[in-house]
């Protein structure tokens, strides 16, 4: 750069700042103009400032705790080179009568996210080049008719989040070059057609969360040239078999968040154009076999959330050229039936989070995904054959592993991104070493946490050390995991464990028990017969217990006749002998 260039730049940048308002920052935008930005907030009263009169972009706006407190004044009548105003987050209560009426110049302006209740036409006289309006989140509750008459440039009208709950008849009088029309979050329960009678060339319609349950197909055919639709959560129920028959030209289609249940196999048959369909969240349980059979164009498909578990055969064959994302989150699908569904694709994105995956036992996924969303699922062992070959990105957070095999981490190692939070990783020296391995060279793997043991429960992988690892861990019910005693939670290991413990304790109270009883039982006896026992002179010796039936014991008796006792002892035929003598025989 020459050195006249950059005195001229040093000269311009002094100039700038000798008239740059106290609060504010000056500077030069992409586009070399002059741009005056006061953002710190904290602004009361009119709006006057002492600015360069070659200012081409104000910013006035505040952090939510320091919020401006704006009235709008005539101030602008002297800066005709502006080309943009944005003022939000201000409080402007209203707008003057004429207030931008020398502004030939403006092209963009923003007023969003102020307390404007009702504008009207004189409010934007003068405007005669501006091209995008931004009035969103205001207090607007009525747009009278012929509100923008004097914006015949307007292409953008953006009033999002207002309280209006009716748009009046010739609301859009003499701005029929607007192109793109933003009424989302507007209490609207129903478009009038006539109200787009005035705007037939519009091309973007955004009518999200608008409290719609039906639409009048006359809006559709005032519009054919709409090319992007987005009616997100509203309260449609249905669509019909020709509903979109007149938007041959439509390419963006956003119907997710209502309550659609049923797809008709020529609800899309003419949009032969549409590139991006979003079905999300809805109640879809079936779509017929040819309900994408024209839509040769479509590159972006989102059935999320919904209740779609047995797809037909072949549903996205018609697609399966030109289909590069397909989001499928939220629908508890079989890996037979997700195997059927993808064959023959060459998708480039594939999103699967929260359905229910337990298990890939084989390949799956078609092997040009570069973007796999496994998040939120049960899956616990993952074998790197199932991983796409044109893998980039990966999601496994949320799911149940404990470790990672050496050579998936190896394959995660050549990715771009992967995610592995929200596991129960066990950092133990079975589970966590390859991981542990990798903390220097992977922040996603440093930021880890280990679930068990006990003793490292919450500490991150990257302040791990391996001394500190211990054999394989079996995490108990005191460390904290409550579904410990569940099959599928921490595995038939623990359960087996668990039993067998209780098993043991019941048989060895059990065994204690009848101890104690067979004693007290014992000792009672003893004590009933002892005197009997005396006078019949029967020794506590004599026992005819088994064990003394051996033909080589003794018997040994103590007569109690006389003042002496005798010491008798006799044989074992002896014995036999009297005791056949005593029963007669």
């Amino acid at each position: 750069m020459s050195l006249r260039r950059l005195l001229f730049l040093a000269s311009l940048c002094r100039s700038l700042s000798a008239l740059c308002p106290s609060q504010c920052a000056c500077y030069l935008d992409n586009k070399g103009r002059n741009v005056v930005a006061c953002t710190e907030g904290g602004i009361v009263g009119p709006l006057a400032f002492n600015m360069s009169l070659d200012t081409e972009v104000l910013k006035i706006t505040a952090p939510e705790d320091n919020m401006n407190q704006l009235t709008m004044s005539p101030v602008f009548h002297s800066y005709k080179n502006l080309e943009e105003i944005h003022i939000t987050r201000s409080n402007i209560p209203q707008l003057g009568m004429h207030f931008f009426l020398t502004l030939g110049k403006l092209d963009v302006l923003d007023l969003s996210q102020n307390n404007i209740t009702q504008p009207l036409d004189h409010n934007f006289r003068g405007l005669l080049r501006l091209k995008e309006l931004y009035l969103d989140d205001n207090r607007i509750n009525s747009l009278p008719s012929g509100t923008f008459r004097y914006l015949q440039e307007l292409k953008v009208l953006s009033i999002q989040r207002n309280r209006i709950t009716e748009l009046m008849p010739r609301i859009f009088l003499e701005i029929g070059k607007l192109r793109v029309l933003k009424l989302s979050g507007n209490n609207l329960k129903e478009l009038n057609p006539v109200v787009f009678e005035d705007v037939k060339e519009l091309q973007s319609l955004e009518c999200r969360s608008c409290g719609l349950t039906k639409i009048d197909k006359q809006v559709y055919e005032l519009l054919p040239y709409l090319n992007h639709l987005d009616l997100g959560d509203n309260e449609l129920t249905s669509v019909s078999s020709d509903e979109f028959a007149p938007l041959a030209n439509l390419r963006h289609l956003k119907l997710d968040g209502n309550r659609i249940t049923a797809i008709k196999s020529s609800t899309f048959l003419n949009q032969q154009e549409l590139k991006r369909l979003n079905l999300a969240r809805n109640g879809v349980a079936k779509i017929p076999r040819n309900a994408f059979h024209n839509l040769h164009n479509l590159t972006e498909l989102d059935l999320s959330h919904n209740k779609f578990e047995n797809p037909e055969n072949g549903l996205l064959e018609p697609v399966a050229g030109t289909l590069e994302v397909l989001a499928l989150n939220g629908n508890h699908l079989s890996v037979h039936t997700l195997k059927t569904l993808l064959n023959n694709l060459e998708i480039k994105e594939l999103h699967l989070a929260d359905c229910g995956i337990v298990d890939l036992p084989h390949p799956v996924f078609p092997r040009t995904v570069e973007v796999l969303d496994l998040a939120d699922n049960h899956i616990s062992v993952l074998h790197v054959d199932v991983l796409p070959e044109n893998l980039a990105e990966l999601d496994l957070s949320g799911n149940k592993f404990r470790g990672l095999d050496k050579d998936v981490l190896d394959k995660l190692d050549r990715l771009t991104s992967f995610k592995l939070h929200r596991n129960p990783w066990f950092c133990d020296l079975c589970h966590i070493v390859p991981l542990l391995e990798r903390v220097n060279r992977s922040v996603a793997v440093r930021s880890l946490q280990c679930a068990h043991p006990y003793n490292l429960k919450g500490r991150k992988l990257g302040v791990v050390r391996m001394s500190e690892l211990t054999w394989c861990t079996v995490p108990s019910q005191g460390s904290g995991d409550a579904n410990f005693y569940l099959l599928g939670e921490d595995g038939q290991l623990g359960l087996i464990a668990a039993g067998t413990s209780v098993s043991l304790l019941l048989l060895t109270v059990v065994g204690i028990l009848g101890v104690l009883l067979y004693s007290r039982r014992h000792a009672a006896k003893y004590y009933t017969h002892e005197d009997k026992l005396a006078m019949d002179g029967d020794s506590i010796f004599d026992n005819h217990s088994p064990l003394f039936c051996d033909e080589r014991e003794l018997s040994f008796k103590f007569p109690l006749e006389g003042g002496e006792r005798k010491l008798s002892v006799s044989t074992i035929d002896e014995i036999k002998k009297e005791h056949a003598i005593t029963n007669g025989t």
